[in-house]
């Protein structure tokens, strides 16, 4: 386990994402619509795991327009994000 002082607010979508917007077959497809939602939603991430590689990773659940609910573990790519401080808390440093 680490100990983090921030969250993070998602402002903007990695060159990759933006290109896989365009086509729906694409296997990047529903990680930018995830990505954009996270974008869109101006609010702060908690974050979940900072992994060996140094890493951010979010967890973002919700419920899909077909009512069901949906699970995604997603890594923030850095530049994409800001730190806004907040009271330390710890997150996971491996999934080990």
């Amino acid at each position: 386990m680490k100990k983090i002082d921030y969250l993070v607010k998602v402002t903007i979508l990695p060159e990759d994402l933006k290109q896989a917007s365009n086509d729906r077959a694409c296997e990047l497809f529903r990680t930018y619509q995830i990505y954009q939602l996270l974008v869109e939603s101006h609010l702060l991430w908690r974050v979940c795991l900072i992994d060996e590689f140094d890493h951010t990773w979010v967890e973002v659940n919700f419920i899909n327009n077909d009512g069901e609910p949906e699970f995604h573990t997603i890594k923030l790519d850095e530049g994409t994000y800001q730190r806004v401080e907040f009271d330390t808390y710890r997150v996971l440093d491996s999934l080990a």
